[in-house]
């Protein structure tokens, strides 16, 4: 044994015997076995579990495998290692390979050799003998776990600057991040804010202090967007048509949603071939009709306006404004919507309105829906209005008088004729908002304007026959109610810029006429009141009529409105005690081209009267009047008087708002 004086006895188990080799086999392990751990001394204990099992090799086999080149660390010694000297490498012992047993599994594959090889040591040469001068010194104390040192070298990164420090310590790059998707949804938002400006370019009239260019330039415009609506309906919505019996022509009206459609905004509109018939739209043109030098059949190119004073009432915008302006809330214009709408249902099967008086309750039920710029293209009532007009065309027609009247005796026809004429007229104007065909009704106004002229009396007024249901003559007496309706028709006839002969003489007659109607209180009518007739029940009518159809007439008018005022200041309209809709009809008119403080006035006292009394269907109930001739008992009637006062906010523009001119002069 090694390290022990020569003879001494071996001690038990010494030397080992080899696994799976016979009894005495020569001492001494093959080389290479046990197995050594790389990187660990030699003799270095091996862990639990390994060498790893060999699969169909007896326990513990493990054949000789070539070890990593690594230079195992020096052995321990117990003196100085003296350094002029490197130490001989060991020799390795003879391995007898054929004594060791072959599983039968393997053993054809693995030839035994005939005698043991031997494998020796080669000698160290200077080489190695450098490698191991260059390689450093490993201790190793028995008992420790030896740590092989690090093949690989890790150096510390060098500290990033203080610019880059503080970037990172401020959150820099979220920061950035976030500008940048904010600044891209802020380009993106405004590319879609440029894209529906572009699209839908609002189009409104110039005000007064606009040029003639570009009044032109926004009627072009107004035009050619207009035009790409009705286009657009035109191929999605289809065609009603609606005949008259007498005519040739054909009505073709859209049926289309209300939510497809916007109201009419009107400044300059369509101009040339709406209405057809003789003559076109020129003002003087060759043929009469609407726009300079257009004349003739109105096919020549060019644009109308409306009269400023009914600009309001088709702009949705412009008439929603008005109604704030003027005092009037958003009941206002939902009490109108559900009137128009309860309008709607109550119209006769031949186009008419009412069971009695039918062209005057027509007519007014037109004033309504016009009033509010509901035309024959109106997606809401089109077809209500178109069959409205038509009616009262045919009844004109049938009349001996060629009155818009069914009757042919009493007072009614001749009020009928005023108020019919007064609708056509509107309708005559707002027409040039759209394209549609009206055949026969330019002939039919006409005719009605021409008829109200003829048979005005010396005085300037007007008065009926009961008789022959018709006008009485220049000479009889006069009738400030009747004149009422027949110069709102005149007012209508200015509006549309026919030329009409007479029509300016007529208007200043009438207009002297109302001037002597005035008493000394002010009022106009008579000073008796318990007279049929009298100052406090048709006041309204003759302020009425100097305000929209006479220029500087305002002492007189003044003198009137105070009159009215002290008046309805003594007995507060009131529903339920003096509900005079005829009167009220005036007074509210007057009192709102008045405006200021009269007008406000008057309108804290007739606006919540008048909404106070609409149902939930949308008509009105009947009210309990004092003047019998002042009651409104037909509910058609009723309806129509109470719908035109909540319109008075935007139906017609104030006289304040034109300059203290006169209707025409605008």
């Amino acid at each position: 044994m090694p390290g022990y004086p020569p003879g001494y006895p071996m001690p038990q188990g010494y030397p080992p015997q080899m696994p799976g080799y016979p009894q005495g086999y020569p001492q001494g392990y093959p080389q290479g076995y046990p197995p050594q751990m790389p990187g660990y001394p030699p003799g270095y204990p091996m862990p639990q579990g390994y060498p790893p099992q060999m699969p169909g090799y007896p326990p513990g086999y493990m054949p000789q495998m070539p070890m990593p080149a690594m230079p195992p660390p020096p052995v321990p010694s117990t003196g100085a290692v003296p350094t002029s000297a490197p130490a001989p490498r060991p020799v390795s012992t003879a391995v007898p390979v054929a004594a060791m047993p072959v599983p039968a599994a393997v053993a054809p594959a693995m030839p035994v050799p005939s005698a043991p090889v031997v494998t020796a040591a080669a000698p160290a040469t200077p080489a190695d003998e450098g490698e191991a001068e260059a390689s450093p010194a490993s201790e190793h104390h028995v008992g420790e776990i030896y740590h092989p040192p690090a093949l690989t070298h890790i150096e510390i990164a060098k500290p990033p600057n203080k610019f880059v420090q503080l970037w990172r310590k401020a959150g820099a790059s979220s920061l950035l991040l976030s500008i940048l998707i904010h600044a891209g949804l802020g380009v993106l938002a405004l590319f879609i804010v440029f894209q529906s400006g572009v699209m839908d370019k609002q189009v409104d009239f110039l005000p007064g202090g606009g040029t003639a260019q570009g009044a032109a330039a926004s009627a072009d415009l107004q035009h050619k967007v207009q035009q790409k609506k009705r286009s657009s309906i035109n191929k999605n919505m289809p065609m009603k048509k609606l005949v008259s019996t007498s005519v040739n022509a054909a009505i073709s009206l859209p049926e289309a949603p209300p939510d497809s459609l916007d109201m009419p905004d009107v400044s300059a509109m369509m101009g040339g071939g709406a209405l057809g018939g003789a003559g076109g739209f020129g003002m003087a043109g060759a043929g009469g009709g609407f726009g300079k030098g257009m004349g003739g059949m109105g096919a020549a190119g060019g644009f109308v306006t409306l009269p400023p004073s009914m600009r309001s009432r088709c702009s949705t915008q412009e008439r929603l404004e008005k109604l704030r302006q003027n005092g009037g809330t958003p009941e206002c214009e939902a009490a109108v919507s559900a009137s128009l709408e309860w309008l709607k249902g109550k119209q006769n099967a031949d186009g008419s309105w009412g069971r009695t008086n039918k062209c005057a309750m027509t007519g007014l039920a037109l004033l309504c829906y016009l009033g509010r710029c509901e035309t024959p293209e109106s997606p809401f009532y089109g077809d209500n209005v178109m069959k409205g007009i038509m009616f009262l065309i045919e009844a004109q027609k049938k009349n001996k008088n060629k009155l818009f009247s069914q009757g042919e005796k009493g007072n009614a026809p001749v009020y009928e004729h005023g108020i019919a004429t007064y609708a056509l007229g509107e309708m005559y104007t707002l027409a040039r908002l759209g394209s549609k065909s009206l055949p026969g009704m330019r002939e039919a106004f006409e005719q009605g304007v021409k008829i109200i002229i003829d048979n005005q009396q010396d005085s300037g007024s007007w008065v009926y026959d009961g008789e022959t249901g018709f006008y009485a003559g220049k000479k009889s007496r006069e009738d400030l109610s009747v004149a009422g309706w027949q110069f709102q028709a005149l007012k209508a006839a200015k509006n549309t810029g026919l030329k009409i002969d007479g029509l300016h003489s007529s208007i200043t007659k009438m207009t002297k006429y109302l001037e002597e109607k005035q008493t000394k209180d002010g009022g106009f009518g008579g000073a008796n009141r318990d007279a049929h007739y009298n100052q406090w029940s048709l006041s309204g009518v003759g302020i009425l009529g100097l305000q929209t159809m006479a220029k500087g007439k305002t002492t007189p008018i003044k003198k009137g409105i105070k009159f009215l005022t002290d008046f309805i200041t003594a007995e507060p309209l009131d529903w339920n005690k003096n509900c005079n809709l005829y009167c009220w009809y005036y007074y509210t008119q007057a009192f709102f081209q008045q405006g200021g403080e009269d007008w406000k006035f008057y309108n804290q006292q007739f606006l919540p009267q008048v909404l106070s009394a609409q149902q939930p269907d949308g008509s009105f109930k009947a009210g309990r009047p004092n003047w019998p001739a002042g009651d409104a008992s037909d509910p058609i009637y009723r309806q129509c008087l109470c719908t035109l006062q909540l319109e008075v906010y935007y139906r017609y523009l104030k006289v304040g708002d034109r300059e203290e001119a006169s209707f025409f002069d605008k």
